[in-house]
């Protein structure tokens, strides 16, 4: 993996078209492409907000709730939320509207990752990462939906992937691949294994472009599956109530970049030139463009021509 400590927004550029210089794409099984994900404070972790503070399946945290957040949020809006979207296309939408999900936000463009390294934490250094994905099919897998909907099959602190498998291989989203699936797992046991290994890969997902926000952030997903562990003395392996970060030193992590806290301000304004800013980022909420156009003539009147 490649590390740098950038110096400028051209120095950010060059090292994102290196670091996409030295991806694979032949037409057949290698059709690789970057995907970024900006964060201001290099402290933090790699998890989506549903996962965090919380080390073991004992901890308290949001993620007991998740359940209560997803029902309580369908009870509420209806209209929103409607019994009809796929597991993934709702927790899309729960994210967009601040509920905590499984989901962390990634981007396809480096410059509004970049745009998130530095908009806060100001005296932090922030980070972006580039990860590396092999993109040869836009379709989900049904895996993809099956992990989105582990709220409803894999409950308790414990659940074995066989009955997790065993629950979701009934659910309308595999029907597609259903009898090939009967097929190849005899069993459910079988079917828990595939599931250990769908896991092991980090699950790069698309969801409906359903907001003026998610298309103007260029918006994709990384999805996170529970822990896998071995249940008990037996051969079988089951989920636990517990969501592991990514390791900042993944294989599917091509660069890191480091940006210094003391070039975040003046990055935020060269951004402007390229059409990266929060009211472009968030264009969909009126109050945030609302308070831009004060904000933006409250720097004219005190002749300040920084962000």
């Amino acid at each position: 993996m490649a590390e740098r400590q950038i110096e400028n927004l051209l120095d950010f550029i060059q090292t994102i078209c290196e670091l996409d210089g030295k991806l694979i794409r032949n037409g057949a099984d290698k059709n690789e492409n970057l995907l970024f994900r900006g964060q201001s404070n290099m402290a933090y972790e790699l998890i989506p907000s549903l996962g965090r503070n919380r080390k073991f399946s004992v901890d308290i945290s949001i993620l007991d709730e998740e359940r209560n957040l997803i029902e309580m949020a369908k009870y509420k809006m209806p209209e929103i939320f409607h019994s009809d979207l796929l597991p993934l296309e709702l927790l899309a939408l729960l994210q967009h509207h601040g509920i905590p999900t499984r989901l962390l936000d990634v981007t396809e463009n480096a410059l509004v990752a970049l745009y998130f390294a530095c908009c806060s934490d100001n005296d932090k250094n922030g980070e972006v990462f580039a990860f590396k994905n092999n993109e040869t099919d836009v379709a989900n897998n049904p895996v993809i939906n099956a992990i989105a909907d582990s709220y409803r099959f894999a409950r308790g602190t414990f659940c074995t992937l066989s009955l997790f498998y065993g629950a979701v291989i009934s659910q309308p989203y595999f029907l597609e691949q259903k009898q090939i699936h009967e097929i190849c797992h005899k069993s459910s046991e079988s079917g828990g294994q595939w599931i250990k290994e769908c896991c092991e890969k980090l699950f790069f997902v698309y969801a409906p472009a359903r907001h003026l926000r998610q298309q103007m952030q260029r918006g994709r997903y990384i999805l996170f599956p529970n822990r896998i562990v071995p249940y008990g003395n037996s051969e079988e392996f089951c989920f636990e109530k517990v969501i592991d970060p990514i390791p900042k030193d993944h294989e599917k992590i091509c660069g890191r970049i480091i940006i210094p806290k003391e070039i975040k301000a003046k990055i935020i304004q060269e951004l402007r030139l390229f059409g990266i800013s929060r009211e472009i980022l968030f264009a969909d909420s009126v109050d945030i463009v609302c308070e831009e156009i004060t904000n933006s003539f409250k720097r004219k009147i005190r002749g300040d021509i920084q962000w």
